[in-house]
């Protein structure tokens, strides 16, 4: 399985008028059989526009309720990133602190160009580690799972790849005593009073469910990537609370934000290589980072993330199918909201 690159909620009273998605998005629900699409816009502090329309699943009639949490696959790297930036911030680690370093007791039986990995590689897909695991190691801990990536020789240049997420998730663990999952909650989700984050798919009878060949999976973990996975891309929110994320980032990158300094959010949003920044992929212009874009999927979802650092927006769009005919509208629906958001 892969993940790939690239309060009850409500619409405030300051939002416009979100019908002006209606029309794309029931576009691409029609000619695409997409169950249910969602669309958002917003600036750094306001939602602009909201839009979601389709039904939880193909096999039931059951409305896609504004506040319902939706998976977003690899789009969950960017707050990985972040919180290893905010342990980095407490002086629990440096950006080239190395993994022989986080991990001596197993240093000796790494590689010995995978000990001089830095956790900068990991989260720039530039460690030169394979795209994600061996199936029969998908089960392992995080930490097993480490130690046979990093006792292969590494490659170089630029591979995208799950793999280094997994491990970086091993290193927040290590570095915090604890796991990923309570690490994120207490000190990303919390401090931006993001609540409705799980793991896994979305539970419950009314969840939204993710689909495949036009068939919808189930909840929790047996509709997702095994738990290891959560770091490169294993979580789910509403759509209201991923924008307080995104809020966030782009209030940071001109120094107002909330978790870290001016200077590591653009420390986050500076490509390392190939346009790859630290959990985002990235435009330029003029030698200035202008805009930062994610795709996510776990081959049942998916999921697009986009700030116009210029401009101060930003949109997200969530699907409930991963189908090539519904990622086709992914971009479709870019322009429209983009074309709004100038």
């Amino acid at each position: 399985m892969k993940i790939l690159l690239f309060p009850l909620f409500f619409i405030p009273l300051h939002a416009k008028d979100p019908g002006i998605f209606g029309e794309i998005l029931s576009r691409a629900r029609k000619e695409a059989n997409i169950p249910a699409v969602a669309a958002i816009a917003f600036d750094p502090e306001i939602i602009l526009r909201f839009k979601v329309i389709g039904t939880t699943r193909s096999d039931k009639e059951i409305p896609v309720a504004n506040d319902a949490a939706w998976h977003i696959g690899s789009d969950a790297k960017a707050m990985t990133a972040t919180l290893m930036a905010i342990l980095i911030e407490k002086n629990l680690a440096k950006w080239d602190t190395t993994m022989a370093e986080i991990f001596p007791e197993l240093a000796g039986e790494f590689h010995a160009k995978a000990r001089k990995t830095t956790i900068t590689q990991l989260l720039s897909h530039t460690a030169g580690l394979p795209a994600n695991p061996e199936p029969i190691e998908r089960i392992k801990s995080r930490l097993a799972v480490t130690k046979i990536g990093l006792t292969l020789e590494p490659d170089e240049g630029f591979s995208y790849s799950n793999y280094g997420y997994i491990i970086a998730g091993a290193v927040i663990e290590r570095l915090l005593d604890t796991t990923w999952e309570k690490a994120i909650q207490k000190h990303l989700f919390a401090p931006l009073g993001i609540k409705t984050v799980g793991f896994g798919a979305p539970k419950g009878p009314k969840a939204i469910r993710g689909h495949r060949n036009g068939k919808p999976v189930g909840t929790g973990f047996f509709g997702d990537n095994p738990t290891l996975y959560g770091p490169a891309g294993g979580l789910h929110l509403s759509p209201s609370d991923w924008v307080l994320f995104c809020q966030d980032h782009i209030k940071g990158h001109h120094g107002k934000g909330k978790l870290l300094k001016q200077a590591t959010y653009q420390k986050l949003h500076t490509p390392v290589l190939k346009n790859y920044a630290l959990g985002w992929g990235t435009q330029s212009k003029g030698g200035k980072v202008t805009r930062l874009s994610h795709d996510g999927s776990n081959t049942m979802w998916y999921a697009r993330a986009t700030l116009n650092l210029e401009s101060k927006t930003g949109f997200l769009i969530t699907l409930n199918t991963a189908s090539d005919e519904a990622k086709e509208w992914v971009p479709k629906i870019a322009a429209v909201i983009a074309s709004k958001n100038k």
